[in-house]
C-alpha cells in the first residue's frame, strides 16, 4: 500500500515539472492547465489509497480514481491514434472550388507562429492552384485587435503577394464549429468543391465538421512549428475531440 501511496506522489511531481515548464512562454501555457490537473488528481489519489485501510470512503475514492485515471489513458492513446492518422492531406483537395483557411491566434502586429503557418501553406496551395479561391475564417477574441481574417487576409497580400480578389472573409466565428458553419452560410457552399486548410494536428477533426456541414471532408495540412508548442496543441486537441465525441458530434 505504501508503494502504491508513493508511486502516485512520484507521478505527480513528474507531471507537474512540465506544467511548471509551460508557464515560461504564454503559447503553450494551456499545458499547465492540462499537467496541473493531472499531478493534483494524482495527488489526490496518493492520499486517497494512504488513507483507504482507516477510511471506508478513501477506499472508494481510491478505486474510483484509479478507475478514472486507467481511462484516461484508453482515451489518450485512442485519440492521439486518430489525430495522427488525420494529418496528412488529401490527393482531392488540388479540385477545390474554395479553401476554408482556418483561423487562430493573433498578436497586436502579427499572426501567432501557428497562424502565420497556416496562411504561408495557405500561400503555396493558392500560388499552385490559380482556379482555388480561399476562405479566412475567423473572428475577434476577447485579447484580439481585429477579427483573425483580418489579419490573414493582410498577411496573404502584403507578405505572401497574393491578390486581394482571391480572398473571402468570414469574420464572425469564434471556434472551429463556426468557422465551418459561418463559412458554408455566407458563401453558399453546399454545391462546391471544398477544402480546409489548418494545422495538421486539428485536421482529423476539421475534416470531420465539414462532413457533418454538409462539406467536403478534404484536407490540407499546415506544420505547426516548434516541438513545445506541437507537444501542447496535442494536448488540447485531445480535449477537444474527447468533447465532440462524448457530445455525439465525430462520428
Amino acid at each position: 500500500m505504501q508503494k502504491s501511496c508513493r508511486l502516485w506522489f512520484v507521478l505527480a511531481v513528474i507531471l507537474l515539472i512540465p506544467g511548471l515548464l509551460c508557464l515560461t512562454w504564454r503559447p503553450i501555457r494551456f499545458g499547465t492547465v492540462f499537467f496541473g490537473a493531472l499531478a493534483v488528481g494524482c495527488a489526490g489519489e496518493g492520499l486517497c489509497v494512504r488513507y483507504a485501510e482507516k477510511h471506508k470512503a478513501a477506499r472508494v475514492l481510491a478505486r474510483i480514481g484509479c478507475a478514472l485515471f486507467v481511462l484516461f489513458l484508453i482515451s489518450f492513446v485512442w485519440i492521439q491514434g486518430l489525430i495522427v492518422s488525420g494529418e496528412h492531406a488529401d490527393p482531392e483537395a488540388v479540385n477545390a472550388d474554395y479553401l476554408l483557411v482556418l483561423g487562430a491566434q493573433i498578436y497586436a502586429d502579427r499572426p501567432s507562429a501557428t497562424l502565420a503557418s497556416r496562411l504561408d501553406t495557405a500561400a503555396d496551395f493558392l500560388e499552385a492552384h490559380p482556379d482555388t479561391q480561399a476562405i479566412l475564417c475567423g473572428g475577434q477574441g476577447d485579447d484580439e485587435p481585429m477579427p483573425e481574417s483580418h489579419m490573414m487576409a493582410r498577411y496573404l497580400t502584403e507578405t505572401c503577394g497574393i491578390d486581394p480578389a482571391r480572398l473571402l472573409i468570414e469574420d464572425r466565428s469564434r471556434n472551429t464549429i463556426q468557422n465551418i458553419a459561418n463559412a458554408k452560410d455566407a458563401f453558399s457552399l453546399e454545391n462546391d468543391r471544398c477544402a480546409v486548410l489548418t494545422s495538421e494536428f486539428h485536421l482529423a477533426r476539421a475534416r470531420r465538421l465539414m462532413a457533418h456541414a454538409g462539406l467536403d471532408p478534404v484536407g490540407v495540412p499546415a506544420p505547426t512549428p516548434y516541438a513545445a508548442l506541437r507537444l501542447v496543441c496535442h494536448l488540447r486537441e485531445y480535449c477537444s475531440t474527447l468533447g465532440l465525441i462524448l457530445s455525439g458530434r465525430y462520428f
